[in-house]
């Protein structure tokens, strides 16, 4: 089974930014969505590659838009990563550190 710590720093990214983009979920949404984030912007070659891996993972499916755009949706699997590890920062983390901005020390 694969775990949120066996994937890659960006393919972890992709699986949040499925699931933040406020459209569909398509290849330049993601793209425009993870160039607000990182310093340096996104090869299109590393996202549909590592698009292509977790839909191979079984993580995400590719959904046809129209002839040339796929939308990504998790996939139950991918899900599951992605809550799993929501719910383990959850357990590390302060009750009140979402509401005040508190880190804990």
């Amino acid at each position: 089974m694969t775990t949120y710590h066996s994937l890659t720093g960006f393919q972890r990214d992709l699986l949040e930014a499925i699931t933040a983009v406020d459209d569909e979920p398509y290849g330049l949404a993601l793209k425009d969505y993870l160039d607000d984030r990182y310093a340096d912007p996104i090869n299109h070659s590393r996202l549909y590659q590592n698009l292509s891996q977790l839909a191979e993972l079984g993580l995400l499916s590719p959904e046809p838009l129209d002839e040339r755009t796929n939308a990504y949706r998790l996939t139950d699997a991918g899900r599951t990563v992605l809550y799993r590890h929501a719910r383990d920062l959850q357990a590390v983390c302060p009750p009140d550190a979402l509401r005040s901005g508190r880190r804990r020390q």
